[in-house]
């Protein structure tokens, strides 16, 4: 799996950390992953919002997140949540269309 991480702001190494151990967590319970980008920005002075669009590579159409917050722990912990349900949602899709080609199969043998 490859991550690509694009900052268009100053953030020390810890959130960094903090972000990769994130996506790796992902990547142990959904051994779907191919490739990750995340791209980070900041609006604003006073106070500073965050922005962070994150693209997850996988069989088929990529997922790709898009969220904003004050809090960077916070926007990494939301953005994870929103991966982990996609992630899920898009395992059951998958599930569900092998069950349903491999009934075409046994149909068509009988």
């Amino acid at each position: 799996m490859r991550i690509s991480i694009n900052k268009n702001t100053d953030l020390s190494n810890k959130y960094l950390r903090f972000l990769k151990w994130k996506i790796y967590q992902l990547a142990e319970k959904f051994g779907d992953l191919i490739y990750v980008e995340v791209f980070l920005n900041s609006e604003g002075q006073s106070p500073k919002i965050y922005v962070a669009n994150i693209r997850l590579g996988i069989a088929g159409k990529d997922i790709i997140l898009k969220d904003r917050s004050k809090n960077l722990w916070v926007l990494f912990q939301r953005l994870q949540r929103k991966a982990q349900q996609n992630l899920a949602r898009q395992k059951q899709l998958n599930k569900e269309k092998r069950v349903d080609f491999s009934r075409q199969i046994y149909q068509e043998v009988l």
